[in-house]
């Protein structure tokens, strides 16, 4: 059995803690007052325990030896996270990153991971919280995971075989494009859900067309530039299957907004903003979502 930690108690990491338990040793790291806190996994098949050790984050000294880790936080909340766990990782950990948006990595490489074999993890399982020890999960879809680096490329079997136990697991060589892909919906779905206040089903709505639709165009045209094969017309097909698809639910950055939290809009709009500068291109739509969407209160 491999020893794995996931660090994050939000929904992905309670999932992948249930499913992981069941064939390895995990230990899920977290930011609660005191370490063997418990968590609890509804599914269709009941309520179960989730067989894990739960550790706090300022006791991590006791971790022992880390095969492989998994960072399953907001994108803000990465480089800190990894900063106070590298001084407890080796050489050989593998370390998967699943978190939504993207941020630059270099600082992360350079300053924390040196030459570690990074992963990045991008997953459709669906749930929530009910509160704060039980998670509720609400359907699979599929999870992909790919190499950041040449290491983990040429150890990914081992990895694979590991995580198989979350649902509809594979391995993909065109990690960079999926990430594309599922960032492009995140940024038609999350700023209008979150600014408008709107479940996603109601993005579907004849006034929201042209928000999207350029909002989509600008990040298209950056991700060319920058080498990603994706299109427009698919990207806004991928869009509108998924806001049809949670047409019921709230997204992530709404439900930061309402309840006053940090948001990832800068791992979204903000991602395309910055490296449109770079490139010399104009974003006026990733812009503006990215300036209203920092400035955003709840109005509860």
């Amino acid at each position: 059995m491999s020893n794995v930690v996931i660090v994050g108690d939000g929904a992905i990491g309670l999932l992948y803690s249930y499913f992981l338990s069941t064939s390895n040793h995990v230990t899920l790291i977290t930011r609660s007052e005191k370490s063997g806190k418990q968590y609890y996994y509804q599914g269709s098949s009941g309520k179960h325990l989730i067989n894990i050790k739960t550790l706090n984050n300022q006791h991590l000294a006791s971790l022992g030896n880390i095969d492989i880790v998994i960072i399953a936080v907001k994108a803000y909340q990465v480089e800190t996270a990894l900063s106070q766990l590298s001084p407890y990782l080796n050489d050989s950990c593998k370390v998967v990153l699943s978190h939504n948006g993207m941020t630059d990595l270099a600082p992360i490489m350079n300053n924390i991971l040196n030459n570690k074999p990074i992963y990045f993890l991008t997953t459709r399982l669906a749930g929530f919280k009910a509160n704060s020890t039980t998670v509720i999960h609400t359907g699979n879809g599929e999870s992909i995971l790919g190499a950041y680096n040449s290491p983990a490329d040429q150890q990914y079997c081992e990895l694979v075989s590991t995580l198989c136990a979350i649902p509809d697991l594979s391995y993909s060589k065109q990690i960079d494009t999926i990430r594309w892909q599922k960032l492009l919906i995140n940024i038609a779905i999350n700023p209008l859900s979150g600014f408008y206040n709107v479940k996603n089903g109601e993005l579907n709505s004849p006034k929201y067309n042209s928000d999207i639709f350029n909002l989509l165009s600008e990040a298209c045209l950056v991700a060319n530039r920058l080498g990603i094969a994706v299109t427009l017309p698919d990207s806004l097909e991928s869009a509108y299957k998924v806001m049809g698809a949670t047409a019921n639910n709230f997204s992530s950055m709404h439900q930061d907004i309402m309840h006053n939290r940090p948001t990832e809009i800068d791992a979204m709009c903000g991602y395309i903003c910055q490296q449109a500068e770079l490139i010399g291109i104009k974003t006026p739509y990733n812009q503006y979502y990215l300036d209203v969407i920092r400035h955003k209160k709840s109005a509860n």
